[in-house]
């Protein structure tokens, strides 16, 4: 009994690629056994990392990692019987299955989570061995932004980004005549307090938007090296100009419009306004590194 994955190779053929039933039942027994660890994070409490704003990027990243290595797959043309490097899937998966029972019995969510890589590298490795983890290692690789981030090692970075945010907030808002003082990572303008958290402007945050940045680069894939390393050394002040740009907004939608404004439907509508800054910011620096070096992307190259 096999099951057929097509996918088109041409705008005028298509191809299709036979997988055997047990290729459906590796990944049937992958989504099972980290099923209720998915269920346990969306959860409220501190327990459900995901529930958490700071942590909420977690299922973003696992749904494009997913999809993205769902398209690679159907570019996939070379599977080999026996697949290449397949005895490699076995110590793989042996370090996998150790990080998930270490992380579940122990209730490290770091190890639990994180064990999903090594695992879906070695059910790949198991279905087309090395060509085909070669052919998904971005996705793969990709799905470690959805691992919670432990608070011991970014705490202090986090600390040292919105420090400097707030201090550039309340520089800017003082130029425009605002009354505004900043007292660490806490912003006073008018009657209001605004406390800089780590969802707003943290490491967290910079964390997401730096995938979110590399998604774009691998996406897009430019044929120029230059132009895909200048846009990598760039995300980083991109996310952390869309960060200031987020807390901006907040603390002049709060003078402005008052407290409940601030904290309600307009405090998630920054969120919408941080990842707008961000994108805008990265696609508009692409188009001026594509006006300087005139190159083209791959697909055009070879179109």
């Amino acid at each position: 009994m096999t099951a057929v994955i097509s996918s088109v190779t041409s705008q005028t053929s298509t191809r299709k690629v036979v997988w055997p039933m047990d290729v459906l039942a590796l990944f049937m027994g992958l989504a099972a056994l980290y099923a209720p660890t998915v269920y346990g994070l969306f959860q409220e409490g501190s327990a459900g990392l995901w529930h958490q704003g700071e942590h909420s990027h977690g299922p973003v990243m696992l749904t494009l990692s997913i999809w993205l290595m769902h398209k690679r797959w159907q570019d996939f043309d070379n599977l080999a019987h026996p697949p290449k490097g397949q005895w490699l899937a076995w110590p793989v998966l042996a370090l996998g299955a150790a990080l998930f029972i270490a992380g579940r019995s122990l209730g490290i969510i770091y190890f639990e989570v994180g064990s999903y890589i090594p695992m879906c590298a070695a059910v790949i490795l198991l279905v087309g061995g090395t060509p085909l983890l070669q052919h998904l290692k971005f996705p793969v690789f990709f799905s470690l932004f959805m691992v919670p981030l432990p608070g011991f090692l970014l705490d202090p970075i986090s600390h040292f980004i919105k420090e400097r945010i707030s201090m550039l907030v309340a520089d800017l808002l003082w130029a425009f005549d605002y009354p505004i003082a900043r007292t660490g990572v806490v912003l006073s303008i008018g009657p209001y307090q605004l406390l800089v958290a780590d969802a707003c402007a943290g490491m967290r945050t910079l964390f997401m938007l730096e995938a979110m940045g590399i998604f774009y680069l691998n996406v897009v894939k430019h044929s120029s090296w230059m132009r895909n390393i200048g846009l990598a050394l760039l995300i980083i002040p991109i996310s952390f100009t869309a960060n200031m740009i987020r807390v901006l907004v907040l603390t002049l939608i709060t003078y402005h419009f008052g407290d409940e404004a601030g904290q309600g439907f307009l405090h998630g509508f920054a969120g919408i306004v941080l990842f707008a800054s961000a994108m805008l910011l990265m696609i508009g620096l692409d188009s001026l590194f594509r006006m300087i070096s005139f190159t083209k992307p791959v697909e055009e190259v070879r179109a």
